[in-house]
């Protein structure tokens, strides 16, 4: 199995948060950022947003992601990054602006395409709620889901449609809040080009053991792409890979090896006071480093040991990778 090690171009950028709102960084274009990213060793892709080309032209980014030697692994659809998403995108009960969100979300499928693309990610951070009565859950549910189909039926055969999930942020509950709930939409659509994408960090948000969703994806052939990051768990914190969760980083790695996972790594971080091609070459060499301490592991003592279900057992014989 290959690493494709990728990154989403918005780690390169400017950084904010809610209290220091201009950011921690000067603000650079679109093409600053991918001469940024071009700069990180074994970058093989990058991840775009379809609002990233009202910037620029596509042809013009195209050749210069060509020129850099990378390629395009996702375009993504921002439906969160102005005020009109407020109430809600693909869930908005204005039929012009959901009309517009579902637009918008061809747009990256179209973008795709023209990019050589094979997946567009629906990360849907506007679609969900504050507070109780808020919403009609039904026609929430309804409207959600059809939209998704909608998007899925235009990107049919060639462009993959990826779920991503969260529990909260921007809202304080998003619709699609874990892997369960996206994995049931991308069944109840039953569409060969609809699957999901796990966040790592996401996944700890939503109190799932990383490795573990990605085992329950693999049953029905719909894990997609991988955003990569870390975090405490209680926050979509967007840390460098690594660096908090080692352990459930490397049973990650080694169950994406043995679903035999042929998607991307993509990084997913927000360097906030950090340089960014710094964070990023940090988060790549942990990652390789990671996974050649997955390939060390003594498979069939481990699942030996696993056939006990006696916890001790089995970190006998993972904690040789690290005490020697």
């Amino acid at each position: 199995m290959e690493l494709k090690l990728g990154a989403g171009l918005w780690v390169f950028g400017n950084t904010m948060d809610r209290f220091c709102t201009k950011g921690y960084k000067e603000p650079i274009g679109v093409m600053e950022m991918l001469e940024l990213a071009g700069k990180v060793k074994g970058l093989k892709g990058i991840e775009v947003h379809q609002s990233d080309f009202e910037e620029v032209k596509v042809e013009d980014f195209r050749k210069k992601v060509a020129d850099l030697g990378l390629s395009v692994a996702v375009v993504n659809v921002n439906l969160w990054g102005t005020s009109k998403w407020k109430y809600g995108a693909f869930t908005q009960r204005d039929p012009k602006l959901r009309k517009e969100a579902i637009d918008e979300a061809k747009k990256a499928v179209d973008y795709a395409r023209q990019l050589g693309a094979p997946s567009a990610g629906l990360w849907l951070g506007a679609d969900g709620f504050d507070y109780p009565f808020q919403v009609d859950y039904i026609t929430h549910w309804n409207l959600l889901v059809d939209g998704i189909r909608e998007v899925a039926e235009y990107a049919t055969p060639d462009i993959k449609v990826g779920i991503e999930y969260k529990l909260k942020e921007p809202r304080t509950h998003m619709s699609i809040s874990d892997a369960g709930k996206a994995l049931a939409i991308a069944l109840a659509l039953d569409m060969d080009n609809v699957g999901v994408v796990i966040d790592f960090g996401h996944a700890l948000m939503s109190g799932e053991n990383p490795a573990d969703s990605v085992a329950f994806l693999n049953r029905y052939g719909k894990l997609f792409n991988v955003h990569f990051n870390d975090a405490y768990g209680l926050w979509d914190d967007d840390m460098i890979v690594g660096t908090i969760h080692l352990w459930e980083t490397i049973e990650f790695l080694l169950y994406c090896k043995l679903t035999n996972y042929q998607g991307w790594f993509t990084l997913d971080m927000f360097p906030y006071r950090e340089d960014a091609v710094e964070a990023a070459e940090m988060a790549l060499r942990n990652i390789e480093a990671m996974w050649e301490l997955a390939n060390q592991i003594d498979l069939e003592e481990l699942r030996k040991a696993q056939e006990s279900m006696d916890a001790i057992e089995s970190q006998k014989v993972i904690r040789k990778l690290i005490f020697k």
